[in-house]
């Protein structure tokens, strides 16, 4: 995993699996988003969410990662959820239209 990126898994509620992302997402971290979320969806827990408040950037990458998690939830008939999104992430996903498929929202962690 890159070390401008880390990722910890909070504890699974049903189907449900939050990751918590802090620091930077991109060409060097985009591969460990996706594998971690590929590891979840395959032990079940379909209905991802990221908590996205502590990271700092994310590049084309970095937003290409995310699509793959989409799609891997959404193949296993989960969803994905973006959680308290960053300012710089916010404008990627507005910039690209991709605020329009992903769902964020600000708020408490689940669980």
């Amino acid at each position: 995993m890159s070390s401008g990126l880390t990722l910890e898994a909070r504890p699974r509620q049903g189907t449900q699996a939050v990751l918590a992302l802090a620091g930077v997402l991109d060409l060097d971290s985009a591969d460990a988003l996706a594998a971690a979320a590929s590891d979840l969806v395959e032990r079940g827990s379909c209905d991802l969410v990221l908590e996205m408040a502590q990271v700092t950037f994310c590049d084309s990458m970095g937003l290409n990662a995310l699509l793959r998690v989409l799609r891997q939830a959404k193949g296993a008939g989960g969803s994905l959820t973006l959680l308290s999104p960053s300012d710089p992430v916010k404008r990627l996903l507005s910039m690209c239209g991709v605020d329009q498929i992903i769902s964020a929202h600000d708020g408490p962690s689940p669980g």
